[in-house]
């Protein structure tokens, strides 16, 4: 008899589960009629993660203005860009010159930009070196507090920022004298006292970002109930010479294997560069060498941001393997070029064994790579089982949110409501948080067993879930994500 009532109560909350999402399904259906419906929708959508986001590039240039005129700087009409000559235009100026606010606006952004005078690759790389000055004005806590900010309004439980975790002291007395990387042991040996005291200059750094994040969370944006889990990404330039981008890889792969809240390393410029495919090979060997004596830490690298309009096709042949085999990349960032690789069915084969994760950016690769609808490979990648959630990129150079990313994703590849919760869920479980999982061998639908209940409205915490919960911090991130959309469900019955 009790296994019977056992039994009925399982079904019970299964049944509520299911009529939750189905609720769900149905008014997602009717959002996509329009886009302002969808946007609506989606906007209270729990979303999960933004794994590949570049904090520099998710500022909008609106606030960039408003700190160049709170700072007094001067705007170079030659070169759109902001400074302190003062023999240039008051930044203040700008609110009354329509022609030089729209100059700036639109040359530091994918505002204007519509593809006929330049490239959108073009165009979008160009924006960073326009924006420098003014994005430099902006108070550090300004900073966070809209990217951060932004990505809580849209209904975001996690980030990995692309957003230094050293101070540029440190980094200065770091990179002096940079010892020659033709010897790579050699050069480790002379980098790992240097190393040590730029961990320690890091730690201080974010001790002291943890308290301007405290300071942030007094903002209307978060709450102690509804938190924002952020972490560190360190960046490596891949344009940098041979001796530079040794000393930089050894910092951030150091760093990330030490210091637990920078939870990987990547590279950043552009891959279709000519010195970054005549250095690709180097790098992926020394990325190899300082991955195997700093301590294998997670890395995610871009990978495949390419297409045959900016690329010989040769280099696309190997870029996401190499990255994987050599880089020991655990998640690829675009993957564009997937579909030129040698030996795809073999690639896949082996990025499923390994969990290898794909970090889509449909918007960014709609902009600079004019990839979209079917010349984009995200259902190439669903079809053959591997793992894919949806970033920003530098939404505040691609003027987008995520909401716009899942917008894209519907109205672009088709994607279905469940399509989207899996994405999301797809962005915490191949997050670099640490600890087990919430789910039973990646499997959705089983969670760990004090979890069984937890997609019902009433469930409650049993102390053993509050044990486990203590010891992992994915699965504290994926338990709010599940209890987001509990209740966000709740609202369609």
């Amino acid at each position: 008899m009790r296994g019977k009532l056992v039994l009925g109560l399982l079904i019970a909350l299964t049944s509520v589960a299911v009529a939750d999402e189905k609720g769900a399904e149905r008014a997602f259906e009717r959002a996509k009629r329009t886009e302002p419906e969808l946007i609506a929708f989606l906007k209270r959508v729990p979303k999960g993660g933004d794994l590949h986001n570049h904090a520099s590039g998710a500022y909008y240039t609106d606030g960039m203005l408003d700190a160049a005129i709170q700072q007094g700087l001067f705007f170079d009409p030659a070169t759109s860009r902001f400074g302190t000559d003062s023999t240039k235009v008051p930044a203040k100026n700008l609110l009354t010159n329509n022609a030089l606010l729209y100059q700036f606006l639109n040359a530091a952004s994918m505002r204007g930009w519509t593809g006929e005078a330049q490239s959108g690759h073009d165009h979008f790389f160009e924006t960073f070196g326009i924006f420098g000055g003014a994005l430099n004005a902006v108070p550090e806590e300004e900073f966070f507090a809209e990217v951060i900010g932004r990505a809580k309004r849209q209904n975001l439980q996690y980030m990995e920022l692309m957003a230094g975790p050293s101070p540029s002291d440190a980094l200065n007395e770091y990179f002096k004298d940079t010892p020659s990387s033709a010897d790579m042991a050699r050069a480790l040996d002379i980098l790992r006292p240097r190393l040590e005291k730029l961990l320690t200059a890091t730690t201080k750094n974010l001790d002291e970002r943890e308290k301007l994040a405290a300071r942030i969370g007094q903002r209307s944006f978060t709450s102690a109930d509804e938190p924002m889990t952020v972490r560190w990404v360190y960046s490596i330039n891949r344009l940098a010479s041979a001796d530079s981008f040794f000393a930089n890889a050894a910092a951030g792969i150091f760093l990330a294997a030490r210091e637990p809240r920078v939870c990987a390393m990547n590279m950043v410029a552009p891959e279709d560069h000519p010195l970054s495919r005549q250095n690709f090979e180097s790098q992926m060997r020394m990325i190899d060498f300082l991955w195997r004596n700093l301590g294998k830490p997670n890395l995610t690298l871009h990978g495949g941001e390419l297409t045959t309009a900016i690329s010989p096709p040769d280099a696309m042949r190997d870029r996401i393997r190499k990255t994987i085999e050599i880089g020991h990349a655990k998640r690829i960032g675009h993957g564009v070029s997937i579909a030129w690789e040698d030996d795809l069915d073999g690639l896949f084969d082996e990025m499923r064994k390994l969990g290898i994760a794909v970090e889509i950016c449909l918007t960014s690769n709609a902009s600079i790579l004019g990839v979209s609808g079917d010349r984009h490979p995200l259902r190439l990648y669903r079809a053959n089982g591997i793992p894919v959630f949806l970033n920003t990129d530098d939404e505040g150079v691609s003027r987008s949110t995520m909401t716009l990313e899942w917008v894209r994703a519907v109205r672009d590849q088709g994607m279905t409501y469940r399509d989207l919760k899996e994405m999301a869920r797809n962005s915490i479980e191949y997050s670099f948080l640490p600890g087990r999982s919430l789910y039973e061998g990646r499997n959705y639908a089983q969670l760990a067993g004090p979890f069984q209940g937890a997609r019902a409205p009433g469930w409650k915490q049993t102390a053993e879930a509050e044990q486990m919960l203590r010891a992992s911090e994915k699965m504290r991130v994926q338990l709010r994500l599940e209890r987001a959309f509990v209740a966000f469900e709740s609202k369609y019955p």
